[in-house]
């Protein structure tokens, strides 16, 4: 690993923690050491002695939205006076009622980060100090997130989509408050991250292209903007949809972790001389 490759993995590797925050909204135990690992990387990882501390401030245009953003990310989900994670008795209590708001913040800093590791990737390219150990785990990351994203997301558009058409029924096709609110602030927020997540990707293979496509035309669907297949029940349409969406991110993620503990390890060997270097200068 080259000095180019090293500093854009260190990037990578605070892109990493920032969409593993996602983890948060599947409801199982989470521990307070990887809580605390994850607030220290996004942390330290945008102070001016980082990879990425180090852009934001070279470019402070872009640098001081990206940073300000950021902040207001760690404060509101790692701080002290967070509302939706809290740390007690060596666990991580979440609140699951702000998925969407966990969502929102990601999809975009994310994107962000990204097109940061891009920029840098391009500009190795054209210094031929590109490497394929850097190129290749940035494009299996881009082919996990997007269905990883798009399968939480859909899980809860799912679950505000089956409260709309409940409240619904209720009021016998009538629109009303509790009806528009859960449109507006959860059915519409959710299908623009998706849409957003979409629209956004580096992925050209078919395999993941034709299941991010079918996601969007069951968004379609439920906007009657498109008729439902073979007339199947909206259940039908989500099990299936979340079904390729799972097989999908199955069969990518070992592929990324792979590609990923190939890069670690070489960044730490990296890391490790340069330590032994300062230790022992020749």
């Amino acid at each position: 690993m080259n000095q180019a490759s090293h500093y854009i993995f260190n990037i990578y590797h605070y892109l990493l923690n920032l969409r593993d925050t996602m983890e948060y909204s599947i409801d199982r135990e989470h521990g307070e050491a990887l809580f605390n690992q994850r607030k220290t990387v996004l942390t330290q990882g945008k102070t001016e002695n980082s990879a990425l501390g180090n852009f934001l401030k070279n470019n402070p245009e872009q640098g001081e939205k990206i940073k300000e953003k950021l902040d207001e990310f760690v404060n509101e989900i790692y701080g002290d006076d967070s509302t939706i994670l809290k740390v007690a008795d060596g666990k991580v209590r979440v609140d699951h009622t702000q998925h969407i708001k966990l969502f929102d913040y990601i999809i975009g800093l994310q994107e962000s980060i990204r097109d940061i590791i891009y920029g840098y990737l391009n500009f190795a390219r054209n210094n031929k100090e590109d490497e394929a150990i850097i190129t290749d785990l940035v494009e299996l990351d881009d082919k996990l997130f997007r269905p990883v994203f798009t399968m939480l997301a859909m899980r809860e558009f799912e679950k505000s989509f089956g409260e709309f058409q409940k409240v619904m029924s209720e009021s016998q096709g009538k629109q009303t408050p509790q009806s528009n609110f859960i449109v507006q602030n959860e059915i519409v927020k959710l299908s623009q991250m998706i849409r957003f997540c979409h629209a956004h990707h580096h992925c050209t293979d078919n395999k993941t292209m034709d299941v991010l496509d079918q996601v969007l035309a069951v968004i379609e669907m439920t906007e009657g903007r498109r008729e439902r297949r073979d007339n199947k029940s909206f259940k039908e349409i989500f099990d299936d949809i979340n079904a390729k969406l799972n097989a999908l991110v199955a069969e990518v993620e070992p592929q990324w972790k792979a590609a990923y503990q190939k890069a670690l390890d070489e960044a730490i060997k990296m890391s490790q001389k340069a330590q032994e270097k300062e230790k022992n200068p020749a």
